[in-house]
Formats: structure tokens, C-alpha cells, sequence
């Protein structure tokens, strides 16, 4: 059977999960409102995207239409021309210059009626924008509230489990004052996964190392905390059953 310490170094290393569990899932939480911030101004930039788009096509057909009045009207000052002049030469420069003229106009609105095809276009994926745009506003409404009703309560849990975890580390200190010290080296050192299972056969169940027998026995006898350590991974070793016999962890 585990050591009285061994148990509550088990115990506090519990705490210590259900500690960054919560701390990893309020990341998660502000991540995913992040992440529907982000899908809201997709829209918004791909609607700024089609408006821009619709002002650069009106202006578009604005010009063309300008240039085919433009046009229109010398055609016609040419034509009274034409009962003017007297000589084939100047005849055939003006007709040139009608005929230019005319096929000037026909190209230009040509390139007006599918620039409005285009603008109709535009003006069906503005919509589409606008109402993506609100979809997405909707759901980071739903995200948000969501979020910060499960933060509060991570937030109430972190609280408790800040005093648990005084109390777990009063337990370990007042079994063995340096045991703690142990722990929290081993705590920094694997980044917040400081223990790990030693197999019946002495292998750390974390790196797989064999542990030498001087280390297998003090592990089996669990009251030197700072040297129940795997030479490998640096962490801190406990007997195969000793989780199973502690405390049932929860979430």
C-alpha cells in the first residue's frame, strides 16, 4: 500500500490538473470568441469589398455613358456636316469619322449592359454579404454569452480550487517539509505534469526509462518524495496502484 505522503501528493497533483484544465479551457473559450470576432469581420471586409466594387462599376458605366454622349453628339454635328461639304476627300474623312464614331458607341454599350449585368451581380453578393454579416453577429452573440457564463464559473471553481490546493499543500508540507519543494520543482519542470506511474517491472510510464532498484524501492516505499524521481523525465514516481487506491479524481 502507498505511503500516507504518496496519497497526498497524489491528492494535490489532482487539484493541480483540475487547475489547468480550467485554465486551458478558458483559453479555449476566449479563443473561440476570438475566432467568431475574426468570422464577423470577414464578412464585414468581404461586404466593404462588394460596396467598393459596386461604386468602381457605377463609376464605370457613368464614364462609358458620358463618352457615348460624348460621341453621339459629334456624330450628329458630323452628319450636318456632311450637307456642307463640297469635295469626295473631305466627304470621306467625315463618314470615316462617323463611322468610328458609331462603332465607339456600340462597343461602349456593349460594355454597359454587362456592366450592369455585373452590378446586378454585385448588388446580389452585397446582400449576401449583409446577411452573413448579420448570421455571424448573431452567432458571436450566442458565443459570447455562452462563454461568459462558463468563465464565471471556472472562475468560481478556480477559487475553490486555489483554497483546496492550500489546504492539499499544508497536508504534504506537514508529512514532509521538503516534499512540496520536490513537487513544485518537478511541477515547473514538466511544464505542469509532474508525476508519473511506475510499472510493476520499475519503467516510467511518462519516458519508458528502466528505473534503477534503489529508485524502484524508495518509490515502493513512498516517503522520500525528492528521490522518487525518474533519472529520465525528472518526474516524480508513484507506485502503479497508488493512483487507483487515492482519492477519484473530478473534473
Amino acid at each position: 500500500m502507498e505511503s500516507e505522503l504518496t496519497r497526498e501528493i497524489i491528492a494535490l497533483n489532482q487539484v493541480d490538473r483540475r487547475i489547468v484544465r480550467g485554465k486551458l479551457r478558458l483559453r479555449e473559450l476566449t479563443s473561440a470568441v476570438a475566432a467568431q470576432e475574426r468570422a464577423v469581420e470577414e464578412a464585414r471586409s468581404k461586404s466593404r469589398e462588394a460596396e467598393i466594387a459596386i461604386k468602381d462599376q457605377v463609376m464605370a458605366a457613368d464614364r462609358l455613358n458620358m463618352e457615348i454622349r460624348v460621341a453621339e453628339a459629334e456624330v450628329g454635328d458630323q452628319e450636318r456636316k456632311l450637307k456642307t461639304i463640297k469635295n469626295q476627300r473631305e466627304f470621306r474623312i467625315v463618314t470615316d469619322r462617323i463611322r468610328d464614331l458609331k462603332i465607339q458607341v456600340d462597343e461602349n454599350e456593349s460594355q454597359v449592359l454587362g456592366g450592369m449585368e455585373e452590378l446586378d451581380r454585385l448588388r446580389e453578393r452585397m446582400t449576401e454579404c449583409r446577411d452573413r454579416i448579420g448570421e455571424e453577429e448573431l452567432k458571436l452573440t450566442s458565443v459570447k454569452q455562452a462563454a461568459q457564463e462558463e468563465i464565471a464559473k471556472i472562475k468560481a471553481r478556480h477559487v475553490e480550487l486555489l483554497a483546496e490546493r492550500k489546504k492539499a499543500v499544508e497536508r504534504v508540507e506537514g508529512l514532509d517539509p521538503t516534499a512540496y519543494q520536490a513537487y513544485d520543482l518537478a511541477l515547473k519542470r514538466t511544464k505542469g505534469d509532474p508525476l508519473a506511474e511506475m510499472s510493476a517491472d520499475g519503467i516510467c510510464q511518462a519516458c519508458f526509462r528502466r528505473l534503477n532498484s534503489n529508485v524502484v524501492n524508495i518509490v515502493l516505499i513512498g516517503k522520500d518524495i525528492k528521490n522518487c524521481r525518474c533519472q529520465g523525465c525528472g518526474r516524480i514516481l508513484y507506485a502503479g496502484n497508488a493512483e487507483k487506491n487515492g482519492e477519484v479524481e473530478s473534473t
